[in-house]
């Protein structure tokens, strides 16, 4: 008896967990974003809030994995930002340096910021991070940070391989 009371307990606590964790919902504007996702892969998920939700995506699968995955990864937030968030300032006390291969350099004073146009015509900006890229990008007024390995494959692939995990994942506001 004691473990049938276990199990049913712990089925409905394990659904509302995944549940849960495919949502980001910002209490503010009263906005939520369902993440359109598997259970596997909402259970993969560590929720921290209701405006940021981390993501880790297996490489070259592209799927929510948990902390155990040991191949290549990316490491994905999504965060809720107001309407007054302006990504573009990330750059506007650097200097601009030059343009090569459709990517502007701009230099501040301890790193470069390397910033260039998604296929979406968003703009993306990219820090080195030692032996990581941090890039940075908005999409319908979510922000989406994402961090991976040098060699693991360059600017626009990545921008690329992000977006369709999160264009899958994220369907529509309600």
């Amino acid at each position: 008896m004691k473990v049938f009371l276990i199990l049913l307990i712990a089925s409905p606590l394990a659904w509302a967990s995944s549940s849960f964790a495919c949502t980001l919902n910002d209490e503010r504007n009263k906005t939520t974003y369902q993440l359109n996702l598997p259970d596997y892969q909402c259970r993969a998920i560590t929720y921290m809030d209701g405006r940021i939700i981390p993501i880790r995506l297996s490489y070259p699968q592209g799927q929510a994995v948990d902390y155990s995955w040991r191949g290549p990864k990316i490491s994905l937030r999504i965060y809720y930002v107001d309407a007054t968030y302006n990504i573009e300032a990330s750059v506007d006390k650097s200097t601009y340096l030059r343009t090569e291969n459709n990517t502007d350099i701009y230099r501040e004073p301890q790193e470069d910021t390397y910033a260039f146009n998604g296929k979406d015509g968003v703009r993306i900006f990219v820090r080195n991070r030692g032996h990581t890229w941090l890039a940075n990008r908005m999409h319908r007024g979510i922000l989406i940070i994402y961090q991976y390995q040098k060699d693991l494959m360059g600017f626009s692939d990545a921008d690329d391989f992000v977006m369709q995990f999160v264009n899958k994942a994220i369907t529509s506001e309600e």
